[in-house]
């Protein structure tokens, strides 16, 4: 009840009651005043003309009041000049309605049907949700698998490379067996055919044995002078196995050297410049009889190992040492210089595996000296001249 009589238009309903009192009062005292002047208006009677003025004073006064209300109000203005329009537009307004609300029941009838649709694709989501969690749940343990399979295989793999690596090794290692058992073989072959030999010979070089050696020293070594070099190689050493046999040199053949060691030390020594020493060995066991001597020759570069008077042992002896401890001392020098001899280069003699010599005289001389000592000796191995890679290792001793 409130909110109707607060959308009344209480000031138009004023200033109409206020109008319409004013057009009373003013109407009235227009038609007193001309009642009381008596005018005529076309020849008519007062009484008639007295009327028409108050009629149109009072249309005048109509007038004046419908402009200024419309001035004043535009509800006024609206209610007066555009009613009709107002009503056509209430009635546009209305069928609008009307279509509007057919709308809304329609898309209300649409929006239940699509609540209900709603619902059954919410639960087809639920079901598809679960679905889809149990389908990552079997996701997840198939990369879990898939991680496992694929740690199994790096395993197997790394398993199988270290198999085949070994593999390898082993196979290396049966190629090298199989080639030492072919050596074996070979040397065994080499023996029974010596022991053959022995049998019904008699030995004048064995196997490995240095028949000759020489040194080639030019700047650079031609093919003619390692030639040479060659030959009387040959010669002496069929002059020696002659010497050994007790036979004449013509009656014995010159040693044939092996193809591929011929080839191999021409290639190192030709057309080089330094210091060569080439030896002639012997292939196998020489007895007498053989119709051909096979010899292997080999090139290596000799160099001077020792130089004159070097120091190669100096060890001071307390007065009256006893003569055995004097002997283990100088044998085991005369052992650690054989080996330390080796290790700077001095070739061993492929018989005996010696480096070198010392005079027996001498070194049983100077025991018996540094034994019989009252003072403090000291004793110095040094190499009696200079010595190169092919030795032998030449020494001497000094006493002091």
């Amino acid at each position: 009840m409130s909110e109707l009589l607060y959308e009344v238009n209480w000031m138009l309903i004023c200033a109409l009651i206020a109008l319409s009192i004013l057009v009373s009062f003013i109407g009235d005292v227009v038609g007193m005043k001309l009642g009381k002047k008596r005018i005529t208006l076309l020849g008519l009677r007062p009484k008639y003309t007295s009327r028409i003025i108050s009629v149109l004073t009072g249309l005048g006064i109509a007038v004046v009041v419908m402009v200024g209300l419309s001035l004043a109000s535009e509800q006024v203005r609206t209610a007066l000049f555009s009613m009709q329009f107002v009503q056509r537009q209430l009635l546009t307004m209305r069928d609008q309605l009307r279509t509007n609300q057919d709308t809304m029941y329609k898309m209300e009838v649409d929006l239940l049907q699509s609540r209900g649709d709603l619902s059954d694709r919410e639960r087809e989501l639920d079901s598809v949700s679960t679905k889809l969690k149990e389908e990552m749940d079997n996701l997840q343990r198939a990369r879990s698998d898939l991680a496992n399979m694929r740690a199994e295989r790096a395993k197997t793999e790394a398993e199988q490379e270290k198999l085949t690596s070994e593999n390898q090794k082993l196979t290396a290692e049966s190629k090298k067996l199989e080639a030492s058992v072919n050596k074996l073989r070979k040397e065994s072959e080499t023996l029974k055919q010596g022991i053959q030999k022995l049998r019904t010979g008699r030995i004048a070089a064995f196997s490995e044995e240095i028949l000759a050696q020489s040194i080639a020293e030019y700047s650079p070594v031609t093919e003619r002078q390692m030639n040479d070099h060659i030959a009387r190689m040959r010669t002496w050493a069929r002059d020696m196995l002659a010497y050994r046999f007790g036979k004449k040199p013509s009656e014995l053949p010159l040693p044939q050297i092996s193809s591929a060691s011929l080839t191999e030390a021409k290639n190192k020594v030709i057309n080089t410049n330094g210091r060569w020493l080439l030896r002639l060995s012997a292939l196998g066991n020489l007895v007498d009889g053989d119709s051909s001597i096979q010899v292997r020759l080999d090139a290596r570069e000799s160099k001077l190992v020792y130089k004159s008077g070097d120091v190669l042992f100096s060890h001071k002896f307390a007065p009256n040492t006893k003569q055995q401890d004097v002997e283990q001392v100088i044998y085991m020098a005369l052992k650690s210089m054989n080996g330390n001899a080796a290790s700077d280069g001095v070739l061993r003699d492929p018989i005996t595996g010696d480096v070198g010599s010392l005079d027996s005289n001498e070194l049983m001389d100077a025991i018996e000296h540094i034994s019989k000592s009252s003072k403090e000796t000291t004793i110095e191995i040094f190499a009696a001249k200079d010595v190169y890679t092919e030795g032998p290792l030449a020494v001497n001793i000094r006493l002091r």
